[in-house]
């Protein structure tokens, strides 16, 4: 098959009109009811692609065997998807064929791909209905993912989305991140508040960690269609992670709710759980959001305390707890944790928490708690006083008042950078090409950026990668922006997004 590719003309409309009734017809014997002649696609609709350069021909040895209209024109059913590439999108639309013929699908895709970015656009989205197993096919092979599915009430068919990014210099958009979460007997001091503070749907009323953005494995947090955090990471490389692209995901974000004291505990570093446990360590901060009157947290040994001494407290039976640092908190309170450092979150309290991508945890002591049956947890003492830093302070920030528009540091440590966005109005957020963003709202904020936006409710979370093109907070009141820190090293391949993709 030798086929060319040529812009519709007035000239042969009829011969068009001809080529889409003879495919509907086909399509009809096939069972396949998406198409209606002058319902779906129009004379009136196939006349105006041809008029604004949108309907492409498709011959072989000068015979009509396939048509489809390719431009900027997008349906309003594609509203409803949640896409995930591009600010420039091209939509294909209207594709006949006078034969089923896979390979000439393929064929007419890749020149769709081609002829796309020729034109300046920078992703490509496309639907067929959900009965066409013979486009499905094609189009799951060859476009990037599917992106949802959508309803036509005109002409009443369910369609799968597809997209692809066209070129590496394609960006891709905030994504709003659902987490998992630890509940039940993982979590026996967990409470409520996820459900009473952010009416989230949670499994029970012992859930005390939602995972927001993480690629812990069994604990992956998730896109509207599903998607993991890991399966993002391979398929999308230095366009979601930057300089971090193809290494284990740096950074878990957590909202966690303490109704009881958590256990005392101490986390390794790099080092130690590298050579011990096959995991990075865990460098921590909490941002307290909300805290019951009398709240507290233990916060590092006291001063003067020893390992010695911790130790004869431990094997001795003595009063643990006197040894560690009792520090009250309050809403907007921020502090530091680095690997070796004893501590524990006290009971009535709801925070925010930035950590190492780790799940390495040695429980010091556990207040002589029993569970139902009246076991004790189990603790890890030895591994603790091999990791503990008696000497360690942490560090401690405050929250800023919300006064004006802009982004303040809290914290600035080797594992990452904490930020909190003023918003009152809008703040922009720059493009930051070195890695991504984790971004968490305090209040109801509208996140938005050029073609689209995401509302966002307190507590939600959303995940910008490295090349996400500029995005803007509006309304009044505080985000938390989390991010790995900045690497010396050469760019991932992506090219960082520039405004303007058309002339």
């Amino acid at each position: 098959m030798s086929i060319a590719f040529s812009p519709a003309t007035p000239q042969r409309f009829q011969e068009i009109c001809a080529l889409y009734q003879d495919v509907i017809r086909d399509m009809h014997a096939r069972g396949l009811k998406q198409w209606e002649w002058d319902v779906y696609p129009t004379r009136a609709q196939l006349e105006d692609d041809i008029t604004h350069g949108r309907l492409y021909r498709v011959e072989d040895e000068g015979r009509l065997i396939a048509a489809f209209a390719l431009g900027d024109a997008m349906e309003p059913e594609y509203a409803r998807i949640t896409w995930e590439y591009g600010v420039r999108p091209a939509t294909l639309h209207r594709f006949a064929m006078a034969c089923e013929s896979l390979d000439l699908a393929s064929r007419v895709l890749a020149f769709v791909k081609e002829e796309a970015l020729r034109l300046g656009y920078d992703s490509l989205r496309l639907d067929t209905c959900v009965e066409d197993s013979a486009m499905l096919k094609v189009f799951s092979s060859a476009m990037t993912r599917e992106a949802g599915r959508t309803f036509f009430e005109n002409p009443g068919v369910t369609s799968v989305c597809f997209e692809s990014p066209l070129s590496d210099a394609c960006p891709m958009l905030p994504l709003r991140m659902y987490p998992a979460y630890r509940h039940g007997d993982m979590t026996p001091w967990g409470g409520d508040a996820l459900r009473t503070v952010y009416g989230r749907d949670i499994p029970d009323d012992r859930t005390g960690e939602a995972l927001e953005i993480s690629a812990i494995p069994q604990l992956e947090s998730r896109t509207v269609t599903g998607e993991t955090l890991p399966l993002l990471l391979e398929r999308d490389g230095a366009r979601l992670s930057g300089d971090y692209a193809g290494e284990a995901f740096p950074l878990l974000l957590k909202l966690l709710a303490a109704r009881d004291s958590l256990s005392v505990q101490v986390h390794p570093d790099d080092a130690y759980a590298r050579e011990h446990e096959g995991k990075l360590g865990k460098t921590e901060a909490w941002v307290i959001l909300k805290a019951e009157e009398g709240a507290s947290i233990l916060y590092g040994l006291k001063e003067g305390v020893t390992l010695e001494a911790l130790r004869a407290a431990l094997e001795g039976g003595g009063d643990v707890e006197r040894l560690i640092r009792r520090v009250p908190v309050k809403p907007g309170d921020v502090y530091y944790m680095p690997s070796g450092m004893v501590h524990a979150i006290g009971g009535g309290i709801l925070l925010y928490e930035i950590q190492q991508s780790s799940d390495v945890t040695y429980r010091l002591w556990d207040f002589d708690r029993v569970n139902a049956a009246g076991e004790k947890r189990p603790l890890h003492i030895r591994q603790s006083l091999d990791v503990i830093v008696p000497e360690l302070t942490g560090q401690i920030a405050h929250m800023p008042e919300n006064d004006g528009c802009g982004l303040v540091t809290l914290l600035d440590v080797p594992a990452f950078h904490l930020e909190c966005a003023n918003v009152n109005g809008e703040c922009e957020l720059a493009p930051q090409p070195h890695a991504f963003r984790m971004l968490t709202a305090l209040a109801g904020l509208l996140l938005s950026w050029q073609g689209d936006a995401i509302e966002l409710k307190a507590g939600d979370s959303v995940l910008l990668p490295a090349s996400c093109p500029p995005v803007t907070l509006m309304g009044v009141g505080q985000a938390l922006i989390s991010t790995p820190p900045a690497r010396s090293g050469p760019r991932g391949r992506f090219q960082a997004y520039k405004g303007g993709i058309r002339a």
